[in-house]
């Protein structure tokens, strides 16, 4: 079965960046534990977080919600800071090295002034 191109064509406007060292995102709600999770990809304009299928912090978020996340890239590698981002997909993985975690895209929205 052939699948239509807008729906196998990549949709990113940039490449991501995927060999990633320590690079990580924190998230904080309200009266919440800070949730820290491991970068997978990036770009300027967003990024791919590693969550475990059992984080509760899975059950806190959904598409299209709105969070303020501190890129936190000991490489200097640009997104770097605080920023609010939007919850775009919560996709679960099943390749071998992933399986047991989702992926949760985000997009980011707008730097945050300190």
């Amino acid at each position: 079965m052939d699948l239509p191109n807008s729906i196998t064509k990549e949709k990113r406007s940039e490449p991501r960046r995927e060999k990633l060292r320590n690079y990580r995102i924190e998230i904080k709600f309200v009266g919440k534990p800070i949730y820290q999770f491991r970068v997978i990809n990036v770009t300027t304009n967003g990024a791919g977080l590693l969550i475990k299928d059992d984080s509760a912090f899975l059950k806190m978020i959904e598409v299209g919600q709105i969070v303020e996340a501190n890129f936190i890239s000991p490489e200097g590698v640009a997104p770097s800071g605080i920023y609010k981002a939007e919850i775009k997909h919560i996709t679960k993985l099943d390749k071998q090295e992933h399986r047991g975690h989702q992926l949760v895209g985000l997009s980011i929205l707008k730097k945050v002034d300190n």
